[in-house]
């Protein structure tokens, strides 16, 4: 074998390679737990096990991974924080078969995200859901039983359904102002279900004590070994709130990098996740 061979063959092994980890780093979806706790948990809820779900996106290869996933955590809920379906992929039918294996392992509840928000029957959607026994709490409330105990569980309606400008700024205002005046008065134990982590100021405000949101897909293209990103939309360049479990004062967001792609095609040192919160 001559030299000429044998880089081409080192060529080719390389580009195999790099081809390999990428489709790894897309569809070699991991399971990321944390242990949760605050002073104003009933103590009912000890043990009590979230599986989080956000930014789906219609990613048909990973559909039965996420439900085999979720099973196996043996959740008492699962949340669904937004992007379930894009705005871009026609092929909405995915987003409905995951929905209906989640609904046959725990009670699912459900927030649309912005893509939700940019399809133009989006409320059809929605309503297909609940007939599939998807809890929609969207700009509503709950209470979850456990024990004897119970804590409020609450969910956000995207910015992006609210009249908006150039910037969202107006959008934003709205958004706040809803959150305020959903928890006015409100002394529980409140659990968000939101799409948006850089609203985190607002949660804090809201007296929110766990919020679980997505949106962020990580940054993207990961940081190795961290909890940080490269772009994030809404936050810019190598944004605080990527992923990862972030405490604001009282307020404690956690952040699912995702599990689909939508716009950019492939993400790198950011594997899609399903998360697990369980209550200390």
């Amino acid at each position: 074998m001559n030299r000429q061979t044998i880089n081409i063959s080192r060529a080719a092994a390389a580009v195999a390679g790099t081809a390999a980890f990428i489709q790894w780093q897309n569809q070699g979806i991991r399971v990321t737990r944390y242990l949760f706790s605050h002073p104003a948990m009933p103590a009912g809820f000890k043990g009590f096990r979230i599986a989080h779900i956000s930014d789906f996106h219609n990613y048909r290869p990973l559909c039965r991974k996420v439900a085999a996933l979720t099973m196996a955590e043996k959740p008492d809920i699962i949340a669904i924080t937004g992007d379930l379906f894009d705005c871009r992929k026609t092929d909405i039918t995915t987003g409905f078969d995951l929905a209906g294996q989640l609904v046959t392992i725990a009670p699912v509840y459900y927030v649309r995200g912005n893509h939700e928000a940019k399809i133009k029957n989006t409320d059809n959607i929605t309503d297909n859901l609940k007939k599939l026994g998807v809890n929609v709490i969207e700009d509503k409330k709950t209470v979850i039983e456990r024990n004897g105990d119970f804590i409020t569980l609450m969910g956000a309606r995207d910015p992006q359904f609210y009249a908006s400008d150039d910037n969202g700024e107006k959008a934003g205002r709205q958004f706040r102002s809803k959150m305020l005046a959903a928890t006015q008065g409100d002394n529980t134990f409140k659990l968000l279900l939101s799409h948006r982590p850089e609203f985190i100021h607002t949660y804090r405000d809201s007296t929110i004590n766990l919020a679980l949101t997505g949106h962020a897909h990580g940054g993207q293209f990961g940081i190795p070994f961290t909890d940080y990103g490269v772009f994030v939309p809404n936050q810019g360049v190598f944004p605080p709130y990527a992923a990862g479990m972030k405490q604001l004062d009282d307020t404690t967001v956690i952040i699912s990098r995702g599990i689909g792609n939508s716009v950019f095609p492939f993400r790198l040192f950011n594997r899609p996740e399903v998360v697990t919160v369980e209550f200390e």
